[in-house]
């Protein structure tokens, strides 16, 4: 089309003016909003011209998210992230009848910015939950490739509130700063440029747990191929981690969003490498029930898992002396052991470690010193 993105810069301004649909404020909070009644009519308008494919259609999207117009009568609003909503939405109601139209539909909008990844992610992920099995070698290599371009895209703008300890050292730790949480993309494209990113970082992390990063690798990477996504997970959980070791109160955004992200990639047995040795970690540390009550089913969950894919580290558990652990300080390290076995035991489905029961039982004379402390 000659005026081709002229017509999609002119969407993008239509769709600015049309509201997204409110949620109930009980509901969970998400990164991308769901789309207004008017904006599916903008959807459905577009569909309907059949001389518009949709790789044309995703080609002018990213014309006018690398060059976008500035909506008339309203001060510094552009038309990127309306773009990139609309482009997320029309796929949604794209018919996938071919996974030929999905590598290249991908790759497009790849070219883009990193701050836009966020769509990106709810596109592939909407992709590969629709297609059928990717049974071409080369279409299952792209998909591959596309899905670890955009989870490291992620992955990074989730690690942008982070710092490394000291120049030497690699180990990252939580700038001590107030975390920002907005409700939405576009809200926080009003607050700072691209060039400071870590406004983004509780989005990143809420948008993983979201989407649910273990279905999507689980989905990319089939049968025998799953060991190849550990390594993709291991690089994204080095960003999650120093969340989750921070308790502090202007944290608590971040150590939430990460919880929620660690309990559902944990529930996936092959990607226990990336996680297993830190959770265990965690779980350890005398701060572990420092944490707001939201996270409390997260880390349940997580707990579970754990306990779960590793067959004997509930008898490790159970069995383990406090005596032995250097993690407390000696007056409190039978209390807090205590405390971290009964949430073994809490974390597990009714019965689940009956057959520990001997065991177990013969927990019970030290009851009452973790009575006595709490």
């Amino acid at each position: 089309l000659q005026y081709g993105v002229q017509l999609m810069a002119s969407l993008g301004a239509v769709w600015s003016r049309r509201k997204s649909k409110r949620r109930h404020k009980n509901k969970v909070r998400t990164v991308l909003p769901v789309a207004s009644e008017s904006r599916l009519t903008i959807v459905d308008l577009v569909k309907s011209l059949h001389t518009l494919h949709t790789d044309t259609i995703l080609q002018l999207v990213k014309e006018v998210v690398k060059k976008p117009h500035q909506i008339k009568g309203e001060q510094s609003t552009l038309v990127d992230i309306p773009m990139l909503q609309f482009s997320y939405t029309y796929i949604q109601r794209y018919p996938l009848t071919s996974n030929r139209l999905l590598c290249p539909c991908l790759k497009c909008v790849c070219l883009l910015t990193a701050s836009f990844f966020f769509f990106f992610f709810r596109i592939l992920n909407d992709f590969v939950n629709r297609l059928p099995n990717l049974d071409n070698k080369k279409d299952s290599r792209d998909m591959q490739e596309v899905t670890q371009r955009i989870l490291e895209a992620v992955g990074g703008i989730a690690g942008s509130s982070l710092e490394q300890t000291s120049w030497l050292s690699r180990s990252l730790e939580v700038k001590v700063q107030p975390q920002v949480c907005t409700e939405s993309m576009a809200q926080a494209s009003t607050m700072v440029s691209s060039s400071a990113p870590s406004v983004y970082s509780v989005q990143a992390l809420i948008l993983l747990a979201e989407v649910s990063l273990g279905t999507t690798s689980d989905m990319v990477y089939r049968s025998d191929e799953k060991e190849k996504a550990v390594p993709l997970i291991s690089r994204l959980m080095y960003y999650v981690f120093p969340y989750l070791k921070n308790h502090s109160a202007y944290n608590m955004p971040s150590f939430e969003a990460g919880a929620q992200l660690l309990s559902s990639l944990s529930g996936y047995a092959y990607t226990k490498r990336a996680w297993k040795k830190e959770v265990f970690e965690l779980f350890m540390d005398p701060l572990f029930f420092t944490m707001e009550a939201s996270c409390a089913p997260s880390w349940k969950s997580i707990i579970d898992h754990l306990l779960t894919h590793e067959k004997t580290m509930f008898k490790d558990l159970m069995s383990m002396q406090s005596g032995s652990l250097k993690l407390f300080n000696n007056v409190d390290q039978k209390p807090m052991l205590l405390k971290r076995q009964a949430f073994a035991m809490f974390s597990g489905e009714q019965d689940q470690y009956h057959l520990y029961l001997p065991l177990i039982q013969g927990m019970v004379p030290d009851i009452s010193v973790l009575v006595f402390y709490m």
